[in-house]
C-alpha cells in the first residue's frame, strides 16, 4: 500500500527497536521527553501534542478531544488514551501554572518543536529518526504485526479516507476498536513479553 504524502521522507524508527527506545526515553527528564513519549503512544502530529491544553483531556473517560481548530484537516479528533498515558500526564502536571500540558518552563508558553527534536539528539539518534517518523513506526507495526483493519490505523492517524462509505463508518462506533489498537501498541512499546531488540546506531 502506498503511504500518504505526509508519511514519506521522514526517517522512522523500525518498530522492532521501539521497546528499547521507550526504555531509554522513559528514563530521560524534561518536558520534551514526556511530550515525545505521548506523541509516540498516540501517533500524533507534532503540533497536536505541543499545543495540547489540559481542558482537552478527560482521564476518567480515557479520552483526549482535540478541537477542530487545532487539527490539520479542521475536523475534531477524539483519541482513546492507553492505560499508560495518564502516567505521562501526571508527570507533566507537576509543572502546572500553564494552560499547556507541555509548557516551556521558562515562559509558560507551549513547548517548541525543538523540545522534542533535542531529545532525539540527546539520545544520539539525530539524522537517523525524526519526530514525525514515529507515525510511520505506528502504521508499520499495526500493518505488519496485527490483524487489525488498516482503515482503523488510518483513522487513528487522522488521515482522510478516500472511500466515503468507509469514512462515514469511521465516524461511528469505532472507539472500542481504536482503543484496543492504541492499547495494544502501548503494551508493545512498553514491552509485554516480546523480545526487546537493542537500539542500533550508525558509526
Amino acid at each position: 500500500m502506498r503511504k500518504p504524502e505526509e508519511e514519506r521522507h521522514h526517517e522512522a524508527l523500525p518498530y522492532a527497536e521501539l521497546p528499547a527506545f521507550m526504555v531509554e526515553l522513559s528514563k530521560m527528564d524534561g518536558m520534551g521527553a514526556r511530550a515525545l513519549e505521548l506523541l509516540i503512544l498516540n501517533a500524533n502530529r507534532t503540533d497536536e501534542v505541543l499545543e495540547a491544553t489540559w481542558d482537552e483531556f478527560d482521564l476518567g473517560a480515557g479520552i483526549w478531544e482535540i478541537p477542530a481548530k487545532r487539527m490539520k484537516g479542521k475536523v475534531r479528533r477524539t483519541i482513546p488514551l492507553s492505560e499508560q498515558s495518564p502516567r505521562i500526564l501526571r508527570v507533566a502536571s507537576e509543572h502546572q501554572g500553564s494552560e499547556y500540558v507541555f509548557p516551556n518552563t521558562s515562559n509558560g508558553k507551549s513547548l517548541s518543536q525543538v523540545g522534542m527534536s533535542s531529545v532525539i539528539k540527546r539520545m544520539g539518534r539525530a539524522g537517523q529518526i525524526t519526530v514525525h517518523g514515529f507515525r510511520s513506526t505506528f502504521r508499520d507495526y499495526i500493518a505488519e504485526k496485527t490483524e487489525l483493519d488498516g482503515s482503523i490505523a488510518e483513522h487513528a492517524l487522522a488521515h482522510k479516507l478516500k472511500d466515503k462509505s468507509v469514512a462515514a463508518y469511521q465516524r461511528g462506533a469505532m472507539m472500542d476498536k481504536r482503543r484496543l489498537m492504541i492499547q495494544r501498541y502501548a503494551n508493545y512499546a512498553y514491552q509485554t513479553g516480546e523480545r526487546v531488540v537493542q537500539l542500533t546506531t550508525s558509526i
